[in-house]
């Protein structure tokens, strides 16, 4: 009988771990951004590609301190200015030969690219163009402007309500045909000229490498899901190249956002005295039922 018990509490332990994973794979949820969410606009696709043994989530970025170089930090759709300390760490990594990739749009960046020491700035309006791939206005499409390794074979870039970068060296920028829609009406009024705008800017910072680009929503599903009309995909899979750490900031970014089921599992992986004593409890309930078998 005491045998019987043993190997029902190992079952039980078994099967409850088997339940938290696959409740943790299925479940989902509709916020913009989330890597949990699967739908069109959420960035699960762009993480589950991502290569698992060079993938690192940063919960605090004083973690940052680990990497000396070549590595190469993702901070997509950031929600709020960063802490001084936060600040600190963004810029002691990428001056020490790391790259950072911002990817924003409604300029909450800006104080992370002030903090880093950065030229490069996120102006606001929406990037408007005739030179578009759908018939709103803001899916303006850019082009590889820098004869670079990053922007190498790119021919186009699919955009969804885009900012005006100003600073840095132009990497992808959209045709002549476009402008910045002031007043919202996605049309272009005598106090609205058409030009030229920086989607994508680059620029070198200590020994490190930044990399702004305007638009978080080339990673979400639908426009990074593959299509011959355009090199979303293949331009994030330039940014990711190479052998270095896949870093991505889970500090100050929208992919985060869970709700639920995912909430909770997320405190957990950000959590690390949670993960101890989870873990802990965990050997202990193994090691007891271990036990109690071999009595």
């Amino acid at each position: 009988m005491t045998k019987i018990r043993a190997a029902f509490w190992i079952a039980g332990v078994v099967l409850l771990l088997a339940v938290i994973v696959v409740v943790g794979h299925v479940s989902t949820n509709s916020l913009e951004f989330s890597r949990y969410n699967s739908g069109w606009n959420g960035t699960s696709q762009f993480f589950s590609d991502l290569d698992r043994h060079r993938l690192v989530e940063i919960a605090d970025p004083a973690r940052l301190d680990a990497y000396q170089k070549n590595a190469t930090l993702f901070i997509i759709a950031p929600e709020r200015p960063p802490t001084e300390t936060e600040r600190d760490a963004y810029k002691a990594f990428i001056e020490r030969g790391n790259t950072i990739v911002l990817a924003d749009d409604f300029g909450t960046g800006n104080a992370i690219l002030r903090g880093i020491g950065s030229r490069i700035s996120i102006r606001q309006g929406n990037v408007s163009s005739i030179d578009r791939e759908y018939a709103d206005s803001y899916s303006a499409v850019a082009y590889s402007y820098a004869n670079v390794s990053l922007t190498h074979d790119i021919r186009k870039i699919l955009l969804n309500r885009a900012a005006p970068l100003e600073g840095g060296t132009t990497l992808v920028r959209t045709s002549i045909m476009s402008w910045i829609d002031a007043n919202g009406d996605r049309r272009i009024n005598n106090d609205e000229r058409l030009g030229a705008f920086t989607v994508v800017a680059g620029e070198e910072i200590g020994s490190g490498r930044l990399i702004v680009i305007s638009d978080p929503s080339i990673f979400i599903n639908s426009m990074y899901a593959p299509d011959p009309r355009w090199d979303n995909r293949a331009f994030i899979s330039k940014l990711v190249d190479g052998n270095g750490a896949i870093l991505v900031d889970q500090a100050n970014s929208r992919t985060c956002e869970a709700q639920g089921f995912n909430e909770i599992l997320h405190v957990i992986r950000t959590t690390l005295i949670l993960e101890v004593v989870l873990l802990s409890a965990l050997m202990v309930a193994i090691a007891w039922a271990w036990r109690t078998k071999r009595l």
